[in-house]
């Protein structure tokens, strides 16, 4: 890499916290503890299956400001519960609120998160830039234990904007005073994260940890946090 970077935004869930796994670990505490194997006819194991699907839709739909937040958190085990057939299940905002209590507390990382991190922290000032709820995102910091190193956590509430608009990003380079030229993006998304960068003048890395199939070109691209210390 020709080009030396004065400061790195990362995003957090899927790129640094690994939600799939902390949600499922999350899920199954919760399907013994409200048992729900007595519901009928579905495993544990399709109970994580479509909560993931549904909740990807939920975010979505988050995304484009179609929803907000209250109806993700009031509205997502409700969804679930009636994709597996259950219907009118009193419990489910119990579900929604176990569910935000315990996820954010788990504290599971992506592949190579603390050397990759260590390794960069010699070097760079690192700002986390999230779409995710303020004080959830904060315990994900905290339970995990990477809190230190970063200088700013900007979060969508707090800039008034979602990625991939270009407000959040623009808010970050305010607060991290710093041009777009200076800074590069790493996260995994390829909307909010690399098209919203891409937008907003700021170098990205594509984080395809998953090697799912895409379409877009961004200035650089890996499938382990390790190639950042060849690029970085």
């Amino acid at each position: 890499m020709s080009k030396k970077y004065k400061h790195l935004f990362f995003d957090l869930d899927h790129t640094l916290w690994d939600h799939q796994r902390n949600a499922n670990e999350t899920l199954a505490d919760l399907f013994l503890q409200f048992k729900l194997h007595e519901l009928g006819g579905f495993s544990v194991e399709r109970f994580q299956e479509v909560f993931h699907v549904v909740n990807h839709e939920l975010w979505d739909g988050y995304h484009t400001g179609l929803i907000d937040q209250k109806f993700i958190r009031t509205e997502r085990f409700k969804q679930v519960l009636q994709v597996l057939g259950v219907q009118n299940y009193p419990y489910y905002p119990s579900l929604g609120h176990e569910y935000l209590h315990r996820c954010p507390r788990k504290s599971n990382l992506m592949p190579h998160t603390i050397e990759t991190l260590d390794y960069l922290k010699a070097s760079y000032p690192m700002t986390i830039i999230t779409n995710g709820f303020d004080e959830i995102q904060g315990l994900k910091l905290s339970s995990s234990g990477i809190s230190r190193y970063f200088d700013l956590v900007i979060t969508s509430g707090q800039a008034g904007c979602l990625k991939p608009h270009r407000g959040i990003f623009d808010f970050a380079l305010d607060h991290a005073a710093v041009n777009g030229s200076e800074c590069i993006m790493i996260g995994d998304n390829p909307v909010t994260d690399i098209s919203g960068a891409r937008d907003a003048g700021i170098d990205q890395i594509y984080y395809n940890s998953r090697a799912c199939e895409d379409h877009i070109e961004p200035t650089y691209k890996i499938g382990s946090l390790q190639e950042l210390k060849e690029l970085l």
